[in-house]
């Protein structure tokens, strides 16, 4: 059970004694009665009790000592009394953090979680007199602090997402959560700008390729190239099974010899069968058809066109568009004339292809929240890679010259030495591939600590684009405001 009487810091109280006694006796440490009495009050907190029981015990130490000092020593004990009665402070313990309110302000809002006598008394410990809570500390103290201001003022560091949660938990009404949200937190935030081309049809079409909470017709619309999407990337995954393919093993000589059976090379033929498995065709020029026909719609009714074609979605998908295109030039050729180029052409082609599985980050979204994450931290990306390069390439050369006058070196390649120079880099090197000589050793030792450094600079701009993005993905979709512009900038009244 609480006590009905709260604590109150001692801290003012020792500097009003010290204060007073450097004024009438002089320096502290030459009096040692009033040492005594200081360390009545070094306590954490005082509560009735304690003031009452020190009282005569202080009066006792000041016995005989100046008349002013015992005065006001006794002033001070009043004033203890006085404040502990009108303040009756509550202390909260929030993971470790210690935040005393008044309990009047507690009151002010009954209906809240910690407004409520009875269902505060659930987090009451009574062996270290406190209300522990295991919250979110930040959020916490905000909260704290709209019971003493009655004003819900945002933190200045916290995710809407987690102090939506928390004011939730602590049982805030629905009134005072959305007045915040319109209020406190930032308008960039909560109003999404969608630019739309000024064209009635072009603007239909844009949003009904971009946007699938537009409408019932544009969720319809998504939902049909979702399945496309998934058709395509399911059919090449089965021109993969064996016994789907061709089947066959083509055999390539340099030169023709009497012995058939020696061939200079082998190479597998896993493109898919035109007799037994046409369907796979079939599918994939279908998907082929309808994914051309939504590029081409897309590109021409984006409002900003260069932004959309190089936009890293769209490169994947002319990327995806151009390979199908010499899969379907490949896949009739009788292999008369060239078969080899044309099966190792077919292979990088596959390579190329498997791009299209970069679709479905619109859809997924998990996926999107990836895909938005690294399009927006691709600088900070991209300068991983250069400093990956720029150790690969000065250590890799400075590695090499050193082997080589090395006699006991194996490893004196450039490219092997690349490759032990990117190991060391990113993480702490391979033990199975390392230089010989000392100098060598000692340059990779070197390596592998400064590469973790210089790696890890960008790290916390990364994690920032990819916690913001999160964070504006997550957001309760009731506080946020959908406003559709023209590329000037203006409103778009009539949608």
């Amino acid at each position: 059970m609480a006590p009905s009487k709260s604590s109150v810091h001692s801290i003012s109280t020792l500097n009003t004694l010290n204060a007073l006694v450097q004024s009438t006796h002089g320096p502290i440490q030459n009096q040692p009665r009033y040492e005594r009495a200081v360390c009545l009050f070094n306590k954490k907190k005082w509560n009735d009790s304690q003031v009452n029981q020190s009282r005569t015990r202080i009066l006792q130490e000041f016995d005989g000592s100046n008349e002013i000092l015992k005065k006001n020593a006794q002033q001070i004990i009043v004033k203890i009394q006085m404040t502990n009665t009108h303040l009756n402070l509550i202390e909260f313990n929030c993971l470790g953090a210690i935040f005393s309110i008044r309990e009047q302000s507690l009151h002010r809002f009954p209906n809240t979680l910690l407004g409520d006598p009875k269902r505060r008394a659930n987090f009451y410990n009574s062996t270290k007199h406190q209300y522990i809570v295991d919250r979110h500390i930040v959020s916490f103290e905000a909260i704290l602090n709209y019971y003493e201001t009655g004003k819900l003022i945002a933190p200045a560091i916290y995710e809407p997402r987690i102090f939506l949660k928390e004011l939730k938990y602590f049982q805030f009404d629905k009134e005072t959560i959305h007045q915040f949200y319109q209020t406190e937190v930032n308008e960039e935030l909560l109003t999404h700008h969608r630019i739309v081309p000024y064209n009635r049809i072009l603007r239909f079409i844009w949003i009904s390729l971009e946007y699938r909470d537009y409408s019932v017709l544009t969720q319809f619309i998504q939902f049909i190239c979702l399945i496309v999407s998934l058709l395509y990337c399911l059919n090449i995954s089965m021109e993969l099974v064996p016994h789907l393919s061709r089947e066959r093993v083509i055999c390539y000589k340099t030169f023709l010899t009497k012995n058939e059976t020696n061939c200079d090379n082998t190479f597998f033929d896993f493109r898919p069968s035109q007799t037994n498995n046409l369907w796979i065709y079939r599918i994939e020029q279908i998907c082929t058809v309808f994914i051309t026909f939504e590029y081409i719609l897309r590109l021409i009714s984006s409002p900003h066109r260069w932004l959309t074609f190089i936009s890293l979605r769209n490169i994947f998908d002319l990327f995806v568009l151009i390979a199908n295109s010499m899969y379907f030039l490949l896949i009739p050729t009788n292999d008369q004339r060239d078969f080899v180029f044309n099966i190792k052409l077919f292979q990088y082609l596959m390579l190329v292809r498997l791009f299209r599985f970069f679709r479905l980050c619109h859809y997924v979204k998990s996926l999107q929240i990836l895909y938005n994450g690294i399009e927006k931290a691709f600088q900070h990306i991209m300068s991983i890679g250069f400093i990956i390069l720029f150790f690969v390439f000065t250590f890799g050369v400075i590695i090499q010259v050193v082997e080589k006058n090395w006699d006991q070196a194996h490893v004196t390649r450039l490219e092997d030495l690349f490759n032990i120079v990117t190991i060391s880099t990113i993480t702490v090197g391979d033990a199975k591939r390392v230089p010989l000589s000392p100098t060598g050793k000692i340059i990779c030792s070197f390596l592998a600590g400064i590469g973790l450094i210089s790696i890890s600079l960008p790290l916390p701009l990364i994690y920032r684009t990819f916690q913001s993005v999160y964070r504006i993905e997550n957001m309760d979709r009731r506080f946020i405001v959908i406003k559709y512009i023209y590329p000037d900038g203006k409103l778009v009244r009539n949608q």
